[in-house]
């Protein structure tokens, strides 16, 4: 389910011929990599002019990607200080998770059910199993008319999706390659029942699915090198 796409915009960054949105979430996905891979400390500051010079764009994409990221609460803006990579932690992405079940298992009512069935060609842009959860997930919230849950959860996805990635998880001292087997069985449980419109059987397999990413980081530990 790896993305080539993803490799290709975190590689040397060339400016000339892109659009600005595309420049700015190549950007993104760069500086994403960095502050969950470790290579910016937490606590560490930002300049956005170092930045800038070393991906070869102007501050402008630069910019733009950090707002995204303080939106993610990965990095703060702090008076007189600048920008800080905030003190985040594995647990916090967890708990980003155990937020999405229990939304999951409870959707908030109230609101109009979306009646789109659902496109498996979404999860074309995911790379792990994670995304295509979070995809899945947000999906049916918005089936089951809670569009502001599913709004949420959606903004989730590049984040877990990231994070969920072999290198990303072995630098944060887990080992996704683990059981991954079984939560693909899962992912491919769901998107069947999704295609079916069964949204039973869709929410029962997206809690299962919760359940074992949720419990990947303690399961499956590893030496993080110094």
């Amino acid at each position: 389910m790896e993305n080539p796409a993803r490799r290709t915009a975190l590689g040397d960054l060339d400016p000339h011929g892109l659009r600005r949105s595309l420049l700015r979430d190549a950007v993104f996905l760069r500086l994403l990599d960095c502050v969950l891979r470790g290579v910016y400390r937490r606590g560490q500051r930002l300049k956005l002019d170092a930045i800038a010079q070393d991906m070869r764009v102007s501050r402008t994409p630069v910019r733009e990607a950090l707002v995204t990221l303080e939106t993610l609460r990965l990095v703060s803006v702090q008076r007189y200080v600048g920008v800080v990579i905030t003190h985040w932690s594995v647990d916090q992405m967890t708990e980003r998770m155990r937020i999405i079940r229990a939304m999951l298992a409870e959707p908030p009512a109230g609101g109009v059910a979306c009646p789109d069935r659902f496109d498996p060609l979404v999860l074309r842009d995911c790379w792990t199993e994670a995304g295509a959860f979070v995809e899945l997930g947000a999906w049916y919230l918005r089936r089951r008319g809670a569009p502001v849950s599913a709004d949420w959860v959606a903004s989730q996805r590049i984040l877990l999706d990231m994070f969920s990635t072999d290198d990303v998880a072995l630098a944060n001292g887990i080992d996704a390659v683990v059981d991954r087997r079984r939560r693909l069985d899962i992912v491919e449980r769901a998107v069947d029942a999704a295609d079916r419109d069964a949204l039973d059987d869709c929410a029962a397999a997206l809690l299962e699915l919760a359940g074992a990413l949720i419990a990947l980081p303690d399961r499956f530990r590893v030496a993080v090198p110094r």
